[in-house]
């Protein structure tokens, strides 16, 4: 009589579940877990954007219906009691970003039979930035709730060295390790563009258009570039602050040399003929975009902020950093760029991209989530 092995059940919870970088390495990691044997149920605060393509895998979906923050605790408390109950031989919650991760360790506080694994794909620096009183106060509440239930987890996941460096140093937590997320499937054997080979020059910005991501302060510096070389900007992404990304265009008459060109999910034709990728965020997890930008041989210029930038680049090796929210700085790098025709060593750049593969992140988790007997 053949015994039938009893699954691992995950449950993934990320509040907001729509196009990203987020969700997107959620989706990868539940199609690999599931051919491993594992069972997956994926929770978020309203619709889910993947929806569709996540049931196709296999997997079960609970969209929450709650906006507010207490409602969605006692629901997800309700939620996770009864998984546990259930026949699987492990009941791990994997939950994402900081605020979820405090919903999570609130909810599930004095349950026994469930593992918490907490994830950070951002970065907990972005709590010291605030554009407005009550989003101090929400990111100083958020800020003393990590500090002080973040211990109770049974792990922590990051995205990059720097944010568990972080984390270690600033709120005493022993039990965590960094895994990079699958930007990319596998390295590509490109090689390097010349500037110059077309009659304008390929510049992109690749993500979400909201203040945080720093696309006016590209805008800025590009509007101030006095080279001689022709290029175009082609802003390729959507979100909040799309308007006011046009409204500056229009208003510095920038509209015949900057596009938005919205959300693409066909990568070769973001970076195809693009000699460079701009990067301006304020804070970072990973960003998988300049994982990609290099992947397809699109030389780098990023800001120095908090999270993953500098390890994507190498600390300048594959890339160019300039000083945070500082155009002129940018600009001068961009410059540089073009008067020294900048090109990656494609050496270091195969060997350092390794790490960022699907399969690479993919078996990690795995080598993780085994661990938990």
């Amino acid at each position: 009589m053949i015994t039938k092995i009893k699954k691992k059940r995950i449950i993934f919870f990320l509040p907001v579940f729509r196009l990203g970088g987020a969700s997107e390495s959620i989706y990868k990691l539940s199609k690999f877990l599931i051919k491993k044997n594992f069972s997956i149920l994926i929770i978020s605060l309203g619709k889910n954007h993947y929806k569709n393509n996540l049931l196709k895998l296999g997997c079960e979906i609970n969209e929450i219906n709650s906006t507010r923050t207490l409602y969605s605790i006692l629901k997800l408390r309700k939620i996770v009691k009864k998984e546990i109950n259930k026949n699987f031989s492990k009941t791990i919650l994997i939950s994402n970003i900081h605020y979820a991760n405090v919903i999570s360790l609130i909810a599930c506080r004095d349950l026994n039979g469930i593992e918490i694994i907490l994830t950070e794909r951002s970065s907990l620096s972005e709590l010291k930035i605030s554009s407005n009183p009550l989003m101090l106060l929400k990111n100083i509440v958020i800020s003393l709730l990590v500090k002080y239930l973040y211990r109770y987890s049974d792990l922590i996941i990051t995205n990059s060295q720097y944010e568990k460096k972080f984390i270690k140093e600033k709120f005493n937590v022993k039990k965590i390790k960094c895994i990079h997320p699958p930007s990319i499937y596998e390295v590509k054997k490109t090689f390097n563009k010349r500037i110059g080979k077309l009659k304008k020059n390929k510049i992109i910005y690749v993500g979400r258009l909201s203040k945080e991501k720093g696309v006016i302060t590209i805008l800025k510096a590009l509007n101030n570039i006095k080279i001689n070389h022709k290029f175009i900007f082609e802003i390729y992404g959507d979100g909040e602050d799309k308007n006011k990304v046009k409204k500056f265009i229009d208003l510095n008459k920038m509209n015949k040399f900057a596009l938005i060109k919205g959300f693409k999910k066909n990568k070769k034709d973001i970076f195809k003929n693009a000699i460079l990728f701009i990067n301006a965020s304020k804070f970072e997890g990973l960003p998988n975009a300049m994982v990609q930008s290099l992947n397809y041989n699109v030389y780098p210029i990023c800001s120095n902020s908090p999270g993953g930038n500098m390890e994507v680049i190498k600390f300048g090796k594959l890339g160019l950093p300039f000083n945070t929210g500082d155009s002129d700085h940018l600009k001068d790098r961009i410059e540089f760029f073009f008067k020294k025709n900048l090109l990656l060593n494609n050496k270091i750049k195969f060997k350092h991209l390794k790490k960022y593969t699907e399969k690479s992140s993919n078996y990690e988790y795995l080598k993780t989530l085994n661990n938990f007997k």
